[in-house]
């Protein structure tokens, strides 16, 4: 993580100056907010984000996190004005220093909990780290999803990178090359979209999938989360074995002894994240 656990001890005397958070029930909600630049992240709101990921990643009490934006838009990605001048930025000055410089694709990939994007609007550009970083995402039929970057005389080199671990080679170039605009269903087909709701359904949807989410393991999900993220450096011969090592390393945890006996018990388990 880009900060440590003890960065995050301060964490409630943290303002955050363009998003929100809140923790309810093993629940940890981050919400976008700067609509009136359509969500558009500044340096200093990546940097926000990141130490909410890694307030998250620490807290035991914290099972899943859900990505929330207030405003018509998801996110319209980086701002292209505040980045070509970091003087027009809005300093945090409650936020810690970061162990080393922070970008929003490994903020995500380091983070090992189960997250849930919550989209209901346009997701473009780099507001594909967060959909791409993410474990489950569910957009509205009136949610939509492109990479204009090419039209502005860039490339979309880090997306590229997180689209990589969704979509096949040839799905990413061909949306980071023509840069067209996908609805929510075309989204689905090429895997950024796990879960297609209506406006009317999001809500119910994203509910019903946190509740299954922490009705398992947190431990066990962590820890495959974290082995998931590291198989593709093992190289193939050796990948059974790294994983048998990894469910090594839960199979005497207190959620695995649990889970167990409230299987033998034919009760529901009582996690303890452990």
């Amino acid at each position: 993580m880009f900060y440590t656990e003890n960065d995050i001890v301060e964490f409630k005397n943290v303002r955050f100056n363009f998003i929100e958070v809140t923790e309810d029930n093993h629940l940890f909600t981050i919400t976008l907010n700067r609509p009136q630049k359509r969500n558009a992240f500044t340096p200093v709101m990546v940097n926000e984000i990141a130490y909410a990921l890694a307030y998250a990643q620490y807290q035991r009490n914290i099972w899943c996190v859900q990505i929330n934006a207030n405003g018509p838009a998801f996110c319209a990605g980086m701002d292209l004005t505040v980045f070509q001048n970091p003087d027009l930025d809005t300093p945090n000055n409650t936020l810690p220093n970061s162990q080393k410089a922070i970008n929003l694709g490994d903020a995500f990939r380091l983070f090992t909990k189960p997250s849930v994007a919550k989209v209901e609007g346009p997701a473009l550009a780099g507001a594909f780290l967060i959909i791409c970083g993410c474990t489950f995402v569910a957009a509205s039929d009136n949610a939509s999803f492109g990479l204009p970057e090419v039209k502005r005389g860039i490339f979309p080199m880090q997306v590229i990178a997180s689209l990589l671990r969704v979509t096949t080679p040839r799905q990413a170039l061909q949306m980071c090359i023509l840069a067209e605009n996908y609805a929510a269903a075309k989204a689905k087909e090429f895997g950024l979209v796990s879960h297609l709701c209506t406006k009317d359904t999001i809500d119910e949807t994203c509910a019903t999938l946190i509740e299954t989410i922490l009705g398992n393991s947190p431990f066990a999900i962590s820890k495959g989360i974290e082995a998931f993220s590291k198989i593709d450096d093992v190289p193939p011969t050796q990948q059974f074995t790294f994983m048998s090592q990894q469910l090594d390393k839960i199979r005497n945890s207190e959620d695995a002894v649990e889970g167990i006996k409230a299987f033998t018990e034919r009760r529901q388990p009582e996690w303890k994240n452990s």
